[in-house]
Protein backbone atom coordinates (compact mmCIF):
# COMPACT_ATOMS: atom_id res chain seq x y z
CA UNK A 1 0.00 0.00 0.00
CA UNK A 2 0.92 3.29 -0.57
CA UNK A 3 2.30 6.21 1.29
CA UNK A 4 -0.51 8.42 0.03
CA UNK A 5 -3.37 5.67 0.02
CA UNK A 6 -2.39 4.87 3.82
CA UNK A 7 -2.45 8.74 4.47
CA UNK A 8 -6.10 9.02 2.55
CA UNK A 9 -7.77 6.01 4.43
CA UNK A 10 -6.39 7.16 8.22
CA UNK A 11 -7.96 10.59 7.43
CA UNK A 12 -10.97 8.86 6.59
CA UNK A 13 -10.93 6.88 9.75
CA UNK A 14 -10.31 10.29 11.82
CA UNK A 15 -13.35 11.99 9.85
CA UNK A 16 -15.73 8.33 11.21
CA UNK A 17 -14.23 8.70 14.95
CA UNK A 18 -14.92 12.71 14.95
CA UNK A 19 -18.08 12.50 13.68
CA UNK A 20 -18.87 9.29 16.49
CA UNK A 21 -17.45 11.44 19.08
CA UNK A 22 -19.41 14.61 18.33
CA UNK A 23 -22.63 12.84 18.63
CA UNK A 24 -21.83 10.62 21.78
CA UNK A 25 -20.71 13.93 23.49
CA UNK A 26 -23.99 15.01 22.47
CA UNK A 27 -26.06 11.75 24.29
CA UNK A 28 -23.48 12.57 27.21
CA UNK A 29 -24.73 16.10 27.74
CA UNK A 30 -28.05 15.31 27.23
CA UNK A 31 -27.92 12.52 30.53
CA UNK A 32 -29.14 13.37 33.86
CA UNK A 33 -25.41 14.76 35.08
CA UNK A 34 -25.76 17.75 32.52
CA UNK A 35 -29.60 18.41 32.59
CA UNK A 36 -29.71 20.71 34.75
CA UNK A 37 -26.71 23.11 33.33
CA UNK A 38 -28.03 22.39 29.69
CA UNK A 39 -31.89 23.22 30.41
CA UNK A 40 -30.68 26.57 32.23
CA UNK A 41 -28.92 27.60 28.94
CA UNK A 42 -31.31 26.76 26.60
CA UNK A 43 -34.03 28.02 28.37
CA UNK A 44 -31.94 31.56 28.82
CA UNK A 45 -31.19 31.31 24.89
CA UNK A 46 -35.32 30.72 24.48
CA UNK A 47 -36.06 33.89 26.54
CA UNK A 48 -33.53 36.22 24.95
CA UNK A 49 -34.42 35.33 21.79
CA UNK A 50 -38.22 35.90 22.54
CA UNK A 51 -37.49 38.92 24.53
CA UNK A 52 -35.18 40.92 21.69
CA UNK A 53 -37.01 39.02 18.81
CA UNK A 54 -39.53 41.32 17.64
CA UNK A 55 -37.35 44.79 18.44
CA UNK A 56 -34.68 43.38 16.45
CA UNK A 57 -36.83 41.83 13.59
CA UNK A 58 -37.91 45.31 12.83
CA UNK A 59 -34.55 47.12 12.70
CA UNK A 60 -32.47 44.64 10.76
CA UNK A 61 -35.38 44.43 8.15
CA UNK A 62 -35.10 48.40 7.99
CA UNK A 63 -31.66 48.90 7.89
CA UNK A 64 -31.04 45.74 5.22
CA UNK A 65 -33.82 47.48 3.43
CA UNK A 66 -31.97 50.74 3.95
CA UNK A 67 -28.58 49.79 2.86
CA UNK A 68 -29.56 47.85 -0.02
CA UNK A 69 -32.71 49.29 -1.60
CA UNK A 70 -32.06 47.28 -5.00
CA UNK A 71 -32.96 44.38 -3.08
CA UNK A 72 -36.20 42.65 -3.57
CA UNK A 73 -37.10 38.99 -3.04
CA UNK A 74 -37.44 36.61 -5.76
CA UNK A 75 -40.64 35.36 -6.46
CA UNK A 76 -40.12 31.58 -7.02
CA UNK A 77 -42.27 30.16 -10.11
CA UNK A 78 -43.82 27.04 -10.76
CA UNK A 79 -46.36 24.96 -12.75
CA UNK A 80 -48.29 23.34 -9.99
CA UNK A 81 -49.78 24.02 -6.61
CA UNK A 82 -47.24 23.54 -3.73
CA UNK A 83 -49.31 22.40 -1.08
CA UNK A 84 -50.69 19.71 -3.48
CA UNK A 85 -50.73 16.47 -1.04
CA UNK A 86 -51.23 14.05 -4.06
CA UNK A 87 -47.36 14.20 -5.10
CA UNK A 88 -44.14 12.83 -2.66
CA UNK A 89 -43.05 15.87 -0.74
CA UNK A 90 -39.40 17.04 -0.16
CA UNK A 91 -39.11 19.40 3.18
CA UNK A 92 -35.77 21.10 2.38
CA UNK A 93 -33.18 22.09 5.61
CA UNK A 94 -30.72 24.85 5.25
CA UNK A 95 -30.17 27.09 8.25
CA UNK A 96 -31.92 30.45 6.91
CA UNK A 97 -34.00 30.89 3.26
CA UNK A 98 -31.77 34.12 2.07
CA UNK A 99 -29.04 34.92 -0.45
CA UNK A 100 -27.02 32.48 -0.77
CA UNK A 101 -25.58 29.73 -3.43
CA UNK A 102 -27.41 27.39 -1.65
CA UNK A 103 -30.33 29.02 -1.19
CA UNK A 104 -30.56 29.24 -5.28
CA UNK A 105 -29.86 25.54 -5.51
CA UNK A 106 -32.87 24.91 -3.81
CA UNK A 107 -34.82 27.23 -5.53
CA UNK A 108 -33.83 25.36 -8.71
CA UNK A 109 -35.09 22.42 -7.95
CA UNK A 110 -38.09 23.56 -6.96
CA UNK A 111 -39.01 24.85 -10.21
CA UNK A 112 -37.45 22.52 -12.34
CA UNK A 113 -38.66 19.08 -10.23
CA UNK A 114 -42.57 19.47 -10.98
CA UNK A 115 -43.16 15.92 -9.86
CA UNK A 116 -42.76 17.05 -6.42
CA UNK A 117 -44.02 19.57 -3.93
CA UNK A 118 -41.59 21.26 -1.70
CA UNK A 119 -41.53 23.26 1.57
CA UNK A 120 -38.43 24.63 3.23
CA UNK A 121 -37.39 24.30 7.26
CA UNK A 122 -34.88 27.04 8.58
CA UNK A 123 -33.09 27.64 12.00
CA UNK A 124 -33.32 31.47 11.29
CA UNK A 125 -36.49 33.50 10.39
CA UNK A 126 -35.04 36.29 7.99
CA UNK A 127 -39.01 38.03 8.24
CA UNK A 128 -38.87 40.02 5.29
CA UNK A 129 -35.34 40.24 4.15
CA UNK A 130 -35.38 36.43 3.13
CA UNK A 131 -34.05 36.28 -0.24
CA UNK A 132 -37.20 34.26 -1.92
CA UNK A 133 -41.10 33.90 -1.67
CA UNK A 134 -43.61 31.33 -2.85
CA UNK A 135 -42.65 28.10 -0.93
CA UNK A 136 -44.16 27.22 2.54
CA UNK A 137 -41.09 27.91 5.15
CA UNK A 138 -41.22 26.66 8.86
CA UNK A 139 -39.47 28.40 11.27
CA UNK A 140 -37.23 25.63 13.32
CA UNK A 141 -35.76 28.47 15.69
CA UNK A 142 -36.58 26.63 18.52
CA UNK A 143 -36.90 23.31 17.80
CA UNK A 144 -33.56 21.81 19.29
CA UNK A 145 -34.87 18.23 20.41
CA UNK A 146 -34.92 14.83 18.74
CA UNK A 147 -39.05 14.84 19.60
CA UNK A 148 -39.47 18.24 18.80
CA UNK A 149 -37.73 18.23 14.82
CA UNK A 150 -39.95 14.59 14.40
CA UNK A 151 -43.85 16.40 15.57
CA UNK A 152 -42.67 19.04 12.79
CA UNK A 153 -42.21 16.01 10.49
CA UNK A 154 -45.35 14.34 11.18
CA UNK A 155 -47.37 17.93 10.74
CA UNK A 156 -45.49 18.13 7.02
CA UNK A 157 -45.26 14.47 6.35
CA UNK A 158 -42.46 14.53 3.71
CA UNK A 159 -41.25 11.66 1.91
CA UNK A 160 -37.70 13.09 1.85
CA UNK A 161 -35.68 15.53 4.54
CA UNK A 162 -33.01 17.07 2.06
CA UNK A 163 -30.36 18.42 4.24
CA UNK A 164 -28.47 21.39 3.29
CA UNK A 165 -25.26 20.74 5.73
CA UNK A 166 -23.60 23.85 7.27
CA UNK A 167 -22.58 22.12 10.94
CA UNK A 168 -19.89 23.02 11.42
CA UNK A 169 -18.74 21.61 14.70
CA UNK A 170 -15.86 24.31 15.39
CA UNK A 171 -17.79 27.23 13.98
CA UNK A 172 -20.83 27.03 16.44
CA UNK A 173 -21.77 23.83 18.58
CA UNK A 174 -25.13 25.45 18.23
CA UNK A 175 -25.60 25.16 14.87
CA UNK A 176 -24.24 21.83 14.70
CA UNK A 177 -26.71 20.45 17.89
CA UNK A 178 -29.42 21.76 15.61
CA UNK A 179 -28.45 19.65 12.75
CA UNK A 180 -28.22 16.93 14.69
CA UNK A 181 -31.67 17.37 16.20
CA UNK A 182 -32.53 17.78 12.70
CA UNK A 183 -30.64 13.97 11.32
CA UNK A 184 -32.39 11.95 14.61
CA UNK A 185 -35.57 13.93 14.42
CA UNK A 186 -35.55 12.39 10.56
CA UNK A 187 -34.55 9.27 11.51
CA UNK A 188 -37.14 9.07 14.30
CA UNK A 189 -39.32 9.75 11.74
CA UNK A 190 -38.58 7.13 8.76
CA UNK A 191 -38.46 9.17 5.50
CA UNK A 192 -35.71 8.73 3.33
CA UNK A 193 -33.19 11.45 3.99
CA UNK A 194 -30.11 12.98 1.76
CA UNK A 195 -27.66 15.17 3.19
CA UNK A 196 -26.77 18.36 0.72
CA UNK A 197 -22.67 19.15 1.60
CA UNK A 198 -22.15 22.16 -0.19
CA UNK A 199 -19.78 23.43 1.74
CA UNK A 200 -16.23 22.79 2.60
CA UNK A 201 -16.67 21.08 5.82
CA UNK A 202 -17.19 17.66 7.14
CA UNK A 203 -20.83 15.91 6.73
CA UNK A 204 -22.81 14.59 9.65
CA UNK A 205 -22.12 10.65 8.95
CA UNK A 206 -24.83 8.45 9.87
CA UNK A 207 -25.22 5.16 8.23
CA UNK A 208 -29.33 5.67 7.50
CA UNK A 209 -28.18 8.71 5.03
CA UNK A 210 -29.23 7.45 1.96
CA UNK A 211 -27.01 10.20 -0.39
CA UNK A 212 -24.08 12.29 0.42
CA UNK A 213 -24.37 14.63 -2.28
CA UNK A 214 -21.42 17.01 -2.66
CA UNK A 215 -20.92 20.24 -5.25
CA UNK A 216 -17.38 19.61 -6.68
CA UNK A 217 -15.07 16.68 -6.42
CA UNK A 218 -12.85 18.63 -4.61
CA UNK A 219 -15.57 18.76 -1.56
CA UNK A 220 -15.72 14.81 -1.57
CA UNK A 221 -12.45 14.04 -2.04
CA UNK A 222 -11.02 16.54 0.75
CA UNK A 223 -13.84 16.07 3.39
CA UNK A 224 -15.89 12.64 2.62
CA UNK A 225 -16.02 9.14 3.29
CA UNK A 226 -15.30 7.11 0.65
CA UNK A 227 -17.27 4.08 1.15
CA UNK A 228 -20.07 5.82 1.75
CA UNK A 229 -22.88 6.53 -0.55
CA UNK A 230 -21.85 9.85 -2.65
CA UNK A 231 -22.20 11.50 -5.60
CA UNK A 232 -21.05 15.00 -7.00
CA UNK A 233 -23.47 17.25 -8.72
CA UNK A 234 -22.89 20.48 -9.80
CA UNK A 235 -25.01 23.25 -8.73
CA UNK A 236 -26.71 24.04 -12.15
CA UNK A 237 -27.54 27.90 -13.01
CA UNK A 238 -30.77 29.39 -14.95
CA UNK A 239 -28.57 30.67 -17.72
CA UNK A 240 -31.65 32.00 -19.32
CA UNK A 241 -31.18 35.09 -16.89
CA UNK A 242 -27.63 34.90 -16.87
CA UNK A 243 -26.65 35.71 -21.14
CA UNK A 244 -25.06 38.85 -22.27
CA UNK A 245 -28.43 39.54 -24.28
CA UNK A 246 -25.99 41.55 -27.24
CA UNK A 247 -24.83 43.53 -24.76
CA UNK A 248 -21.15 43.90 -24.55
CA UNK A 249 -19.17 44.45 -21.29
CA UNK A 250 -17.36 47.89 -20.45
CA UNK A 251 -14.14 46.83 -21.09
CA UNK A 252 -12.01 48.37 -18.26
CA UNK A 253 -14.51 46.99 -15.53
CA UNK A 254 -13.79 44.09 -13.26
CA UNK A 255 -16.46 43.07 -10.70
CA UNK A 256 -17.36 40.45 -8.23
CA UNK A 257 -20.31 38.79 -6.70
CA UNK A 258 -20.91 37.77 -3.33
CA UNK A 259 -22.04 37.96 0.32
CA UNK A 260 -19.61 39.79 1.69
CA UNK A 261 -19.53 37.38 5.02
CA UNK A 262 -16.80 35.57 6.49
CA UNK A 263 -17.55 31.68 5.46
CA UNK A 264 -15.51 32.64 1.90
CA UNK A 265 -14.13 36.13 2.01
CA UNK A 266 -11.89 37.55 4.29
CA UNK A 267 -10.51 41.30 5.11
CA UNK A 268 -7.87 41.27 2.48
CA UNK A 269 -10.68 40.07 -0.26
CA UNK A 270 -11.17 43.66 -1.73
CA UNK A 271 -7.38 44.17 -1.62
CA UNK A 272 -6.44 42.66 -5.52
CA UNK A 273 -9.33 45.05 -6.46
CA UNK A 274 -7.74 47.77 -5.12
CA UNK A 275 -4.42 46.91 -6.26
CA UNK A 276 -5.70 46.39 -9.88
CA UNK A 277 -7.00 49.80 -10.07
CA UNK A 278 -3.68 51.64 -8.41
CA UNK A 279 -1.87 49.45 -11.06
CA UNK A 280 -3.93 50.59 -14.07
CA UNK A 281 -5.80 53.71 -13.11
CA UNK A 282 -8.60 53.63 -15.71
CA UNK A 283 -9.61 50.63 -14.43
CA UNK A 284 -13.10 50.55 -12.88
CA UNK A 285 -14.72 47.73 -10.34
CA UNK A 286 -18.01 46.84 -8.98
CA UNK A 287 -18.56 44.89 -5.73
CA UNK A 288 -22.24 43.40 -5.50
CA UNK A 289 -23.66 42.15 -2.74
CA UNK A 290 -23.55 43.23 1.29
CA UNK A 291 -22.87 41.84 4.60
CA UNK A 292 -19.92 41.38 7.19
CA UNK A 293 -17.23 43.12 4.98
CA UNK A 294 -19.77 45.89 3.46
CA UNK A 295 -18.37 48.87 5.46
CA UNK A 296 -14.52 47.80 6.08
CA UNK A 297 -14.09 47.13 1.94
CA UNK A 298 -15.68 50.95 1.58
CA UNK A 299 -13.29 52.23 3.97
CA UNK A 300 -10.21 50.25 2.64
CA UNK A 301 -11.38 51.93 -0.81
CA UNK A 302 -12.09 55.29 0.69
CA UNK A 303 -8.54 54.87 2.42
CA UNK A 304 -6.75 54.25 -0.75
CA UNK A 305 -8.56 56.99 -2.68
CA UNK A 306 -10.17 55.12 -5.06
CA UNK A 307 -14.26 55.86 -4.59
CA UNK A 308 -14.72 57.69 -7.38
CA UNK A 309 -13.28 53.84 -9.26
CA UNK A 310 -15.73 51.69 -7.02
CA UNK A 311 -19.66 51.00 -7.27
CA UNK A 312 -20.72 49.26 -4.21
CA UNK A 313 -25.01 48.51 -5.26
CA UNK A 314 -25.07 46.19 -1.57
CA UNK A 315 -27.68 43.34 -2.74
CA UNK A 316 -29.35 43.25 -5.72
CA UNK A 317 -32.87 41.63 -6.87
CA UNK A 318 -31.80 37.73 -8.34
CA UNK A 319 -33.42 38.87 -11.80
CA UNK A 320 -31.44 41.88 -12.13
CA UNK A 321 -28.17 40.11 -11.22
CA UNK A 322 -26.84 39.74 -14.74
CA UNK A 323 -27.33 43.23 -15.67
CA UNK A 324 -23.87 44.01 -13.01
CA UNK A 325 -22.49 40.89 -14.70
CA UNK A 326 -23.21 42.65 -18.30
CA UNK A 327 -20.79 45.80 -17.25
CA UNK A 328 -17.88 43.26 -16.20
CA UNK A 329 -14.84 42.60 -18.39
CA UNK A 330 -13.40 40.32 -15.41
CA UNK A 331 -14.86 38.61 -13.14
CA UNK A 332 -13.13 38.26 -9.78
CA UNK A 333 -13.11 35.44 -7.07
CA UNK A 334 -11.17 36.67 -4.20
CA UNK A 335 -12.11 33.90 -1.81
CA UNK A 336 -9.96 31.96 0.98
CA UNK A 337 -12.40 28.95 0.12
CA UNK A 338 -14.93 27.23 -2.16
CA UNK A 339 -16.22 24.18 -2.57
CA UNK A 340 -18.22 25.41 -5.75
CA UNK A 341 -19.37 28.97 -6.07
CA UNK A 342 -22.07 29.54 -8.18
CA UNK A 343 -21.33 33.21 -9.00
CA UNK A 344 -18.56 31.53 -10.75
CA UNK A 345 -20.47 29.46 -13.46
CA UNK A 346 -22.79 32.95 -13.95
CA UNK A 347 -20.18 34.63 -15.25
CA UNK A 348 -18.42 31.55 -17.40
CA UNK A 349 -22.26 31.36 -19.59
CA UNK A 350 -21.64 34.86 -20.05
CA UNK A 351 -18.19 34.64 -21.96
CA UNK A 352 -17.11 36.51 -18.80
CA UNK A 353 -12.85 35.39 -18.13
CA UNK A 354 -12.94 34.61 -14.43
CA UNK A 355 -9.99 35.14 -12.56
CA UNK A 356 -9.83 33.43 -8.78
CA UNK A 357 -7.31 32.25 -6.17
CA UNK A 358 -6.28 28.81 -6.21
CA UNK A 359 -8.28 27.36 -3.60
CA UNK A 360 -10.96 25.04 -3.16
CA UNK A 361 -12.67 23.58 -6.02
CA UNK A 362 -11.63 26.42 -8.48
CA UNK A 363 -8.95 24.47 -10.58
CA UNK A 364 -12.09 22.16 -10.82
CA UNK A 365 -14.37 24.64 -12.33
CA UNK A 366 -11.57 27.15 -14.64
CA UNK A 367 -9.17 24.31 -15.13
CA UNK A 368 -7.37 27.13 -16.76
CA UNK A 369 -3.82 27.52 -15.18
CA UNK A 370 -3.64 31.43 -16.12
CA UNK A 371 -6.28 32.52 -14.67
CA UNK A 372 -5.32 31.05 -11.22
CA UNK A 373 -3.10 33.04 -8.61
CA UNK A 374 -1.27 31.47 -5.68
CA UNK A 375 -3.62 31.61 -2.76
CA UNK A 376 -3.84 35.11 -1.08
CA UNK A 377 -1.30 36.73 -3.36
CA UNK A 378 -2.83 39.84 -4.02
CA UNK A 379 0.28 40.72 -6.33
CA UNK A 380 0.10 38.05 -8.41
CA UNK A 381 -3.69 37.98 -8.73
CA UNK A 382 -3.97 41.40 -9.53
CA UNK A 383 -1.30 41.14 -12.51
CA UNK A 384 -3.43 38.78 -14.06
CA UNK A 385 -6.32 41.03 -13.83
CA UNK A 386 -3.92 43.79 -15.33
CA UNK A 387 -2.48 41.76 -18.00
CA UNK A 388 -5.59 40.60 -19.14
CA UNK A 389 -7.75 44.11 -19.34
CA UNK A 390 -4.88 44.75 -21.31
CA UNK A 391 -5.44 41.80 -23.72
CA UNK A 392 -8.65 41.72 -24.97
CA UNK A 393 -8.53 38.84 -27.62
CA UNK A 394 -7.24 36.63 -24.33
CA UNK A 395 -10.30 37.54 -22.84
CA UNK A 396 -12.32 36.68 -25.52
CA UNK A 397 -10.57 33.50 -25.83
CA UNK A 398 -10.81 32.50 -22.26
CA UNK A 399 -14.90 33.62 -22.19
CA UNK A 400 -15.39 31.40 -25.01
CA UNK A 401 -14.00 28.67 -23.72
CA UNK A 402 -15.65 29.49 -20.23
CA UNK A 403 -19.26 29.31 -21.82
CA UNK A 404 -19.00 26.23 -23.40
CA UNK A 405 -17.67 24.62 -20.25
CA UNK A 406 -20.61 26.31 -18.52
CA UNK A 407 -23.22 25.29 -20.45
CA UNK A 408 -21.82 21.47 -20.57
CA UNK A 409 -21.22 21.08 -17.07
CA UNK A 410 -23.17 23.49 -14.92
CA UNK A 411 -26.66 24.18 -16.55
CA UNK A 412 -29.38 23.83 -14.36
CA UNK A 413 -30.84 21.20 -16.74
CA UNK A 414 -28.25 18.95 -16.01
CA UNK A 415 -27.96 19.46 -12.01
CA UNK A 416 -32.34 19.26 -11.74
CA UNK A 417 -31.94 15.68 -14.33
CA UNK A 418 -29.40 14.11 -11.23
CA UNK A 419 -31.17 14.84 -8.48
CA UNK A 420 -34.08 13.48 -9.70
CA UNK A 421 -32.38 10.19 -9.97
CA UNK A 422 -31.24 11.07 -6.53
CA UNK A 423 -34.64 11.40 -4.98
CA UNK A 424 -35.97 8.34 -7.00
CA UNK A 425 -33.79 5.88 -5.98
CA UNK A 426 -34.08 7.51 -2.32
CA UNK A 427 -37.94 6.72 -2.39
CA UNK A 428 -37.65 3.13 -4.20
CA UNK A 429 -35.29 2.22 -1.38
CA UNK A 430 -37.36 3.46 1.85
CA UNK A 431 -40.04 1.25 3.18
CA UNK A 432 -43.61 3.99 3.30
CA UNK A 433 -43.69 5.83 6.53
CA UNK A 434 -46.58 4.77 8.70
CA UNK A 435 -48.05 7.86 10.50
Amino acid sequence: MSQKRWDIEEIELLRLQINDLQQQREIYNSGVKKLGKIFFREVLTVLKHKLNKKNNKKTLESNFLTVNPNFKPYSIQTKKDLSSSKLPKILHVIPDFGTGGSQQLIVDLIEGLNQYTHEIAVRIDKGEIQGYIGVTVHNCSSLYSLEGFKSLLEIVKPDIVHVHYWGRWEDGYWEWKWYHHVFQGSFAYGCAVIENCNNPLMPYLNNKIKKYVYVSKYAKDTFGVKKLPNKVIYPGSNFSYFHRAGSQPEPNTIGMVYRLDQDKLNQYSIDPLIRTVQKRPGTKALVVGGGYYLELFKQKVADAGLEKQFTFPGYVAYEHLADYYRQMAIFVAPVHKESFGQVTPFAMNMAIPVVAYNVGALEEILVNQDVLAPEQDVEAMSDILVNLLNDQNKRITIGAYNQARAQSLFSVQTMVSEYRDVYQAALSANEPVVN
